[in-house]
């Protein structure tokens, strides 16, 4: 038997010889003689043919260069084999984009795959991933993918992680392939559409490893949901941003090893929207889910009346968040309840509570805030800022908040009434008190904050000088406002921020020269305050810079060319003298430049290249010559503001070429000549247009009547310009611009986008008012004064139903003032006077309030019961609603009306004969009442005659 077994063993033996050998010819070059693994030359040609494909940036996988990829950064080898196991190229700082080549095919042994935060420019995930067979961890988010979402991937049953959220374009038609991934663990489809699907419950039960579920903002519907619930392992879970309904909800009870639950924004599909969260529908398996729950998010929800008492004493949640809901009532017994569990929780009665974040933010609370809150002495984090709270806070609201970091108050009534001497128990790393009262002094109690990062003391009352302990907290503060204050004090020539700071000193009393160093700032305000002298500072990482309405001169510094990745740039209302400079014309990133108010003189630069441009405000300087061709083609450009100058020439034709999106165009007060350009009418976003005070001539363009954004009588836009979220803090740039409405100069900030004017008011403009203007019907201003124009006022001028000032003083209109203008109900400012205008002044609604006589002066052909020249009695005032279809204007007599009239009383007059005539019985009753009434008639004046003689005779 021996000797039948030992060919078998001698092969065996040559087989191993010869593996070893082959091991020795190919598996050597994945080895250094000195025992560093390298690794295998397929997959580091691979790698490159990948990083060829490609568009890195100079400094992203510059490492990846050499024989040994096991050292390329974000490449992992495997120690003993050499094979690439992990790709990370998570974009933190350097990104990539471009195509992902296939080659990566090549790594077959590839377990980890990190491609986040990069820029593959709305490409479909490749199909091959799918082919990946050893990944368990794959992380695309943050990479804008577009396009369906690859079934292939489902071929991946070993995978663990997944993460795909914040690819906006992704879609998602069925949710099958899920259920292959039967070793899921983690799965993030944030943001990625599932609207067509279904029925995403049922594939997602049928993983019962998964233990962390985020599925928010993907436009979810009700699911049908299984009988039997797999999801045992489920820790964590995230429907937050879909449409659902609450008696969807309920299967959640199913959930019971949950320990994170998020339902902000579910916006509750199916309830009426003054229905509330909980008294609607109690939730029955949020008291079940609590046993368990350490996180809770309901904020951004219709939550109305008092906070539920299910959340009243839970002494396990170390997390609850009910902001920006509509809750109301005080605190005073929810927050005592959370000191010491309540009897919602009888077998823990007594013991204090957890809770570590509590957010209560933009709610409805009333009253004041109770001391019991010093006793939530495990608190982190509490945000009870935008609520309705009064009264005072004193130093027994903070005693045993020890471990406090998170401070939020702001846009309370709230009094902070502590001791100058006071030291906290805490050390805050963010303060919210904006609109607290803290003033007159400077809250001392801060000088002992040494963790600050985020420090807001807005509009709280502060008159005092600022204290020089106050610019030791700067270096690690990144975020900081003292605005709205009559803060008093010099700045500092040289201050020291947290990285990317935002400084906000606005609205102060601050004095003296400009600092001239500042480091690590990305967002500076000193607007609003006395600073004077040149600007003479180091711009550094500025990219926000306002120093409006100061007492700043010079001319501005050629320093601020050296910052061409400037974002807004604000130095209006100072006595800035010299040019605008020609740098400005290459800044590429210019979201804002604003240099109103100035002494600025010469010419404009040529071209502001910058794709991003939305504010050009150059008005009110010494600015001369023709109008250059300042926008490239296609500019977003929302605003342009160039009046209160001595610019000459043509309004050019590019303006209504190439900024189609313009919403502001001011070009008051210049030398301007010659026709308005047709062009500007393709500016269908425009709701400001200013062209007074120069010397346009020709007639307005009929086409001005095909202004959308003027023709809508409800303006949808709530915001020209975005607000900016810098740190964590929603920062707003407010443009302002000044017109004259109702004869009155006005400047518009916050409400700006709510103003719809037309002023062409001082030119030399002829021919007739465009009867294509009254199609704007959401225009409230009206001013075409001190012009040429002739002939009749448009006989519906009162379609423009939104109309509040109307100006056609100082033409030569003529004829009759429409009476559709008394349709006119907001008109508050009318002005019709020289012109040549005649007949009676048209009288009610509106008008009837409009008593001034100038109004009409110098109309010497008009009448009305307070002008000199009264109307007369033969003339019968037109009634207030003829305008619809009639001719106002001819003086004829409606001679249709008499013909009515004669026919009518021709058919009633043969009606009566015809019934004598044809009808015995009425001839006869006719003939004896007159018989009677004669027999009445004569008896009485039978009687008048003897009373008569009586009297005579006496």
């Amino acid at each position: 038997m021996m000797a039948a077994v030992k060919p078998f063993v001698e092969v065996a033996l040559w087989v191993l010889v010869l593996c070893s050998g082959i091991n020795v010819a190919f598996g050597s070059a994945n080895k250094e003689t000195n025992g560093v693994v390298l690794c295998n030359e397929r997959e580091r040609q691979a790698l490159l043919k990948f990083k060829h494909a490609l568009n890195a940036s100079e400094y992203a996988l510059s490492s990846w260069v050499g024989d040994n990829c096991c050292r390329w950064e974000g490449v992992g080898c495997n120690n003993e084999t050499g094979y690439v196991i992990e790709l990370n190229l998570k974009g933190i700082i350097y990104t990539v984009s471009g195509e992902i080549d296939p080659s990566l095919l090549e790594l077959k042994h590839l377990s980890y795959l990190d491609l986040s935060d990069n820029y593959f420019g709305f490409k479909p995930i490749p199909k091959f991933f799918g082919s990946f067979l050893k990944l368990t961890y794959l992380n695309l988010s943050y990479s804008v993918f577009s396009g369906t979402v690859p079934w292939q991937i489902g071929n991946i049953s070993g995978l663990h992680y997944l993460d795909l959220h914040e690819n906006y374009l992704l879609q998602i038609e069925n949710l099958q392939w899920l259920s292959h991934l039967s070793s899921l663990q983690y799965l993030d489809l944030g943001k990625a559409d599932l609207s067509m699907v279904s029925d995403w419950v049922q594939p997602i039960n049928m993983i019962p490893s998964l233990s962390v579920l985020h599925l928010s903002d993907c436009g979810l519907r009700n699911s049908s949901t299984p009988l039997h619930f797999n999801l045992t392992s489920l820790t964590v879970l995230d429907l937050s941003g879909n449409s659902l309904t609450l008696k969807w909800l309920d299967w959640l009870a199913n959930l019971r090893s949950l320990v994170t639950l998020d339902l902000s924004n579910v916006r509750l599909e199916g309830q009426s929207p003054s229905s509330s969260f909980f008294i609607s529908k109690p939730f029955d398996w949020l008291s079940q889910l609590l046993i368990n729950l350490v996180s809770l998010d309901l904020s951004e929800n219709r939550i109305e009346g008092k906070i539920p008492s299910i959340l009243w004493g839970c002494c396990d949640l170390l997390k609850l968040d009910l902001s920006s809901n509509s809750l109301t009532g005080d605190l005073d017994g929810f927050l005592k309840s959370l000191t010491r569990c309540g009897p919602n929780n009888p077998e823990k009665h007594g013991r204090l509570a957890s809770i570590r974040e509590l957010y209560l933010s933009n709610n409805n609370f009333s009253g004041t805030v109770p001391e019991s809150l010093g006793q939530l002495s495990n608190l982190v984090s509490l945000e009870m800022s935008y609520n309705s709270l009064e009264g005072a806070i004193s130093e027994a609201h903070f005693a045993n908040l020890t471990r406090l970091e998170d401070l939020h108050l702001s846009a309370n009534s709230l009094v902070f009434n502590v001791s100058p001497q006071w030291i906290p128990p805490f050390q805050l790393k963010r303060i919210g008190l904006s609109s607290c009262q803290l003033g007159p002094q400077f809250p001392s109690w801060l000088q002992f904050q040494r963790n600050l990062s985020y420090l807001d003391l807005s509009h709280s009352q502060i008159s005092d000088v600022i204290p020089n302990w106050f610019w030791n907290l700067s270096s690690q503060v990144s975020y900081i406002n003292i605005s709205q204050n009559l803060i008093r004090g010099k700045i500092p020539s040289s201050l020291n921020f947290g990285f990317e700071a935002v400084v906000d000193f606005s609205s102060n009393r601050f004095e003296g020269p400009l600092p001239q160093n500042w480091s690590n700032i990305i967002y500076l305000d000193l607007s609003n305050n006395s600073l004077s002298g040149p600007i003479d500072m180091s711009f550094g990482f500025i990219e926000f810079l306002f120093l409006s309405n100061n007492s700043l001169h010079g001319s501005i510094p050629s320093l601020i060319c050296n910052r061409s990745s400037i974002l807004i740039l604000d130095l209006s209302r100072n006595n800035l003298t010299g040019q605008v400079p020609s740098c400005f014309e290459d800044f590429q990133d210019f979201f804002v430049l604003d240099l109103s108010f100035n002494n600025l003189g010469g010419v404009l630069p040529n071209v502001f290249t910058s794709r991003d441009l939305r504010c050009l405000q150059l008005s009110h300087n010494n600015l001369s010559g023709v109008l250059p061709f300042l926008i490239r083609a296609q500019s977003p450009l929302l605003a342009l503001d160039l009046s209160g100058n001595r610019l000459s020439g043509s309004i050019p034709r590019w303006l209504g070429e190439n900024t189609s999106d313009l919403v502001i165009l001011n070009l008051r007060s210049n030398m301007f000549h010659g026709n308005i350009p047709p062009q500007l009418s393709l500016l269908s976003s425009l709701q400001i247009l200013v062209l007074a005070n120069n010397s346009l001539s020709g007639k307005i363009p009929t086409s001005f009547g095909n202004f959308t954004s003027m023709a809508m009588t409800q303006n949808l836009i709530y915001s020209i310009f975005p607000e900016l979220n810098i740190d964590g803090a929603f920062i707003k740039y407010r443009e302002s611009v000044t017109v004259i409405m109702k004869g009155i100069e006005m400047t518009y900030t916050k409400t700006l986008s709510l103003v719809t004017t037309m002023d062409l008011s001082r030119n030399n403009l002829f021919g007739e008012i465009p009867q294509e203007l009254t199609s704007l019907r959401g225009l409230q201003s009206l001013n075409l004064s001190g012009n040429h124009l002739e002939g009749k006022i448009p006989k519906n001028i009162g379609s423009l139903k939104q109309l509040e000032s109307l100006d056609l003083s100082q033409n030569h209109l003529s004829g009759k003032i429409p009476s559709s203008i008394s349709s006119l109900t907001f008109l508050s400012k009318l002005n019709l006077s020289n012109n040549n205008l005649s007949g009676t002044i048209p009288s009610g609604n509106q008008l009837q309030t409009l008593l001034d006589p100038s109004i009409y002066a110098g109309n010497y052909d008009l009448c009305g019961p307070f002008l000199p020249k009264l109307c007369s009695a033969k003339v019968v005032p037109q009634p207030p609603n003829t305008f619809h279809g009639e001719d106002e204007d001819d003086g004829t007599e409606h001679w249709w009306f008499f013909v009515v009239v004669a026919v009518g009383f021709v058919a009633g007059f043969w009606l009566a004969c015809g019934i004598l005539i044809f009808s015995k019985t009425w001839r006869i009753a006719y003939f004896r009442f007159f018989d009677r009434l004669n027999e009445r008639l004569d008896g009485f004046y039978v009687k008048m005659v003897a009373m008569v003689m009586k009297k005579t005779k006496g």
